[in-house]
């Protein structure tokens, strides 16, 4: 049934006793009570926007507040970073820290210490020149250093040691001497506790020069190598390598550095290993190894020697090959080397004038430049400015020996005998009948003649002509024997 119809209209009562059946009001929380223009009441309530759950906004949002809290830390590290900066660069350039590092210096190396042109920043340390000079009792004279560099860390600044990678100079001169034993061997004496050590993994220098003795006059002179020292080495020991460069000794022939590895123990010095070659010469190269004591002028320093690869090599059948000294004023080197021909190259003699005597003699070119190919051998010694080729034994069969010594003085003038061997075939073809009376009688295959041997280095003499001219007058020979004298035989055909 429909619902009965509200009146369209009420009396006062009506009205009053409807309101007073009407239910309490709810308090209003979500909206606000007006009052119409008929005097009517309502609620307002405000409009709410339906939200839907939306993840990926959240996920958005989350990202980006992360990422501004990392650039606040990012810029906070900067600024903290920047300002450590400008502290270190403060202290590193004020004075106390410069003359705290060169302190440090003259405490690790002994030595007195000048610099010029220091500068350092939180990274590196530069300067223009560093000096280091020592008393006569140290090995070491002076070492002078140009265009420095060096690593540092920021924890140098903080009073921990000053280290880094490498430190590195454009160009250093080291001059050694035979060190005074009564003398001291630091400039800056030793404290307990020891300073903080200077800690650097490798010292290089791309051209280094080294003198031992009068830096005006100098006994041994190394220029132009390339150097590099490593503190701790391999095992442990410092380790110092040389690559190239020049070496003058005095009274030696010029040689080449082709490489060098020492190491020290203590105040020993150990020479792994140094290889030389000869100035304009490739082939061949001297190797030392051995121990040396810089600090005890009285005792002999023994290197082994060995020469591989040239055309000579060293014998491995025969007593040890040295070279020996004393690290004293007057050093008395002595090298002593027992060789034998290359296999890959044959020896060959020339310059003589006796050889051309020979090849005009018995009418063969080959004795005026002989090759031997065959046994060859002999012991070469050097002391100071004195060289001996002693024990000559060279022999081509069939053909030609020499056996012998040849002395070469300083001054480069020669000296010795030689005894020369013509195998016996030769005196069949030979242009002049009086070498009969100038060699020996046959012995071991050959007919012997000893030559007095003098001149230069570069211009050597012998006595065969005097030989040759001496058996002329012996043996005059008649107008019509036809033997030619040794001026016809020398002369060029």
């Amino acid at each position: 049934m429909p619902a009965p119809s509200e009146p369209e209209k009420y009396s006062i009562d009506e009205m009053m006793e409807r309101l007073q059946s009407l239910p309490p009001e709810e308090p209003v929380d979500a909206g606000e009570l007006v009052i119409r223009a008929d005097g009517s009441q309502a609620i307002r309530v405000r409009r709410r926007k339906r939200r839907s759950q939306q993840p990926h906004k959240e996920t958005l949002r989350r990202v980006r507040r992360i990422r501004m809290l990392q650039i606040s830390v990012v810029l906070i590290l900067i600024l903290l970073a920047a300002g450590s900066a400008g502290i270190a660069v403060v202290v590193a350039n004020s004075a106390p820290f410069r003359e705290k590092l060169l302190r440090e210096i003259a405490w690790n190396s002994g030595a007195t210490v000048e610099t010029e042109q220091i500068r350092i920043n939180p990274t590196s340390v530069n300067a223009g020149r560093l000096a280091l000079s020592w008393p006569a009792g140290n090995v070491l004279r002076s070492l002078t250093l140009g265009n420095i560099r060096a690593d540092i860390s920021l924890t140098s600044f903080l009073g921990k040691p000053l280290h880094g990678e490498e430190m590195t100079a454009s160009e250093g001169t080291l001059i050694l001497r035979i060190p005074q034993a009564d003398q001291p061997a630091r400039n800056i004496p030793a404290i307990d506790p020891p300073p903080l050590p200077i800690r650097y993994n490798n010292y290089a220098i791309p051209k280094a020069h080294v003198l031992l003795g009068d830096p005006a006059a100098p006994f041994i002179r190394m220029a132009n190598a390339e150097c590099s020292f490593n503190p701790y080495g391999m095992n442990g020991r410092p380790q110092l390598l040389f690559h190239c460069g020049d070496i003058t000794i005095n009274g030696w022939p010029k040689l080449r550095m082709d490489r060098s590895h020492i190491e020290f123990r203590g105040t020993e010095v150990d020479i792994v290993g140094m290889h030389l070659l000869h100035e304009t010469d490739n082939r061949g190269v001297l190797e030392l190894a051995g121990t040396v004591y810089p600090y005890a002028t009285d005792r002999v320093s023994i290197l082994a020697v060995h020469l591989f690869a040239g055309r000579i090599d060293s014998r491995s059948d025969t007593k040890p090959h040295y070279l020996s000294f004393t690290p004293a004023a007057d050093p008395g080197a002595l090298l002593t080397i027992s060789f034998r021909n290359s296999l890959v190259s044959p020896f060959e003699i020339k310059g003589f004038p006796f050889l051309f005597g020979l090849s005009q003699t018995f009418g063969d070119d080959w004795f005026e430049r002989p090759v031997f190919a065959g046994d060859v051998s002999g012991v070469l010694r050097r002391m100071g400015g004195n060289a001996t080729l002693s024990d000559i034994s060279f022999e081509q069969p069939g053909r030609m020996a020499m056996q012998g010594t040849v002395i070469m003085a300083p001054d480069l003038k020669l000296s010795g005998n030689l005894k020369i061997g013509i195998a016996e075939a030769a005196f069949h073809s030979a242009r002049s009948r009086l070498v009969d009376s100038m060699f020996g009688p046959p012995l071991e295959g050959f007919r012997w003649l000893t030559l007095k041997i003098g001149g230069t280095t570069a211009a050597p003499t012998d006595n065969f002509k005097d030989l040759f001219a001496a058996a002329e007058t012996t043996k005059k020979p008649t107008p019509n024997t036809g033997i030619p004298t040794f001026e016809e035989l020398t002369q060029p055909k």
